[in-house]
């Protein structure tokens, strides 16, 4: 395997500093932290430039909070300056180079892949009903929280070999207290996660003989025809977690039947012939769509269209005309709130332009 070297200078590069606060920023403009370097560009992003080059950044005290939604999660979040503009900063120049190892089929935090193109490789999965009769749907226990840094760096160094960049790199794994964990919620972190797992990716794809694999994130199905080799497989991936890299899979990890429920994964309920929202998206999206109703007049015009129109995406890469139409076409309240806050912006009802809906 290639060993890459001299690319600390990349990441450095003034042009790249500025590449990577013109991506950190993107709908953050409200960001106390955007707005200082906006107010002097040039100055802030140099200084964070000489803190490169002079090897004095080193990452920033974490705000830790908690959210419980799907599950509860210690999310950690770092200052926009100088710490989010260094992540981004170091994935422009390392993405390309990670992306060449990964598996096809791996879809967290890949440009060109994500939720929704996993999904569908799905169902491509499923026309072939003979080979995906069973499902072994599986997620790693507390993935990120238990990532050892030892095994971390030493994947790292797999592709990187330039000292300078191996410095940046272990400073911001190391930034959690102790020996392990890699932060939900820095900009680096799922990509850690990919390289991470990217050898267990190649071993399942290549030393067990699976075809019919996705991953994203710490979540992962595999299919088959045989429900005996589905369970062996499931046992050597937990002894082969445990052993290479100190994880072990959820206890709720499970093989079932395709055909008696559909395959319940990254927020959509798979079948052969057609895909359903997961209820519990369906009932987090209501919930969502009522706040919306309930303190419109606290919440920016950009917020409600951008929360509602997102909605509709997720409901249009499954079988779901009938949840937009119960849940906002035949609103009217919702469809004269989305109305104002189209006024407010500017623009037309998104609503009224993408489907029928009669003006009051």
């Amino acid at each position: 395997m290639k060993r890459h070297g001299n690319l600390y200078k990349d990441i450095i590069d003034i042009e790249n500093i500025k590449l990577a606060h013109k991506n950190a920023k993107r709908g953050k403009g409200d960001y106390r932290g955007v707005r200082k370097v906006e107010s002097n560009r040039e100055y802030w992003l140099k200084k964070i430039q000489e803190m490169l080059v002079n090897k004095e950044f080193t990452t920033s005290d974490y705000y830790v909070f908690k959210v419980y939604e799907p599950k509860e999660r210690e999310i950690f979040k770092l200052p926009y300056y100088p710490d989010r503009i260094v992540h981004h900063a170091i994935l422009n120049v390392l993405k390309p180079v990670w992306n060449k190892i990964f598996i096809y089929d791996v879809y967290s935090s890949i440009e060109g892949k994500g939720i929704h193109k996993a999904v569908d490789r799905l169902s491509k999965f499923l026309r072939n009903e003979q080979a995906t009769q069973y499902c072994l749907q599986f997620d790693i226990s507390k993935f990120y929280p238990s990532v050892d840094h030892k095994i971390m760096m030493k994947r790292l160094k797999h592709k990187v070999k330039d000292p300078d960049l191996l410095w940046l790199l272990e400073d911001i794994v190391q930034s959690p207290n102790g020996n392990e964990g890699i932060p939900i919620g820095n900009y680096t972190s799922q990509y850690f996660a990919n390289v991470y797992l990217n050898k267990f990716d190649h071993w399942i794809k290549h030393d067990l003989g699976v075809d019919y694999y996705i991953r994203y994130a710490d979540d992962g199905v595999i299919l088959a025809s045989n429900k005996k080799r589905l369970h062996a497989i499931k046992d050597t991936i937990e002894r082969y977690l445990k052993s290479n890299l100190k994880l072990s899979l959820n206890p709720k990890t499970q093989v079932y039947p395709v055909d008696n429920r559909g395959i319940d994964f990254l927020g959509y309920r798979t079948f052969r012939d057609y895909r359903l929202l997961r209820k519990r998206s369906a009932k987090k999206f209501k919930r969502k769509l009522q706040t919306v109703k309930n303190y419109f007049w606290k919440i920016p015009a950009h917020h409600i269209i951008s929360s509602i129109m997102s909605f509709i995406g997720w409901i249009q890469h499954c079988d779901g005309y009938n949840l937009i139409k119960s849940y906002i076409l035949e609103d009217e309240n919702l469809i004269r709130l989305m109305d104002q806050a189209s006024n407010k912006m500017g623009i037309e009802n998104p609503i009224r332009g993408k489907y029928e809906v009669e003006y009051a």
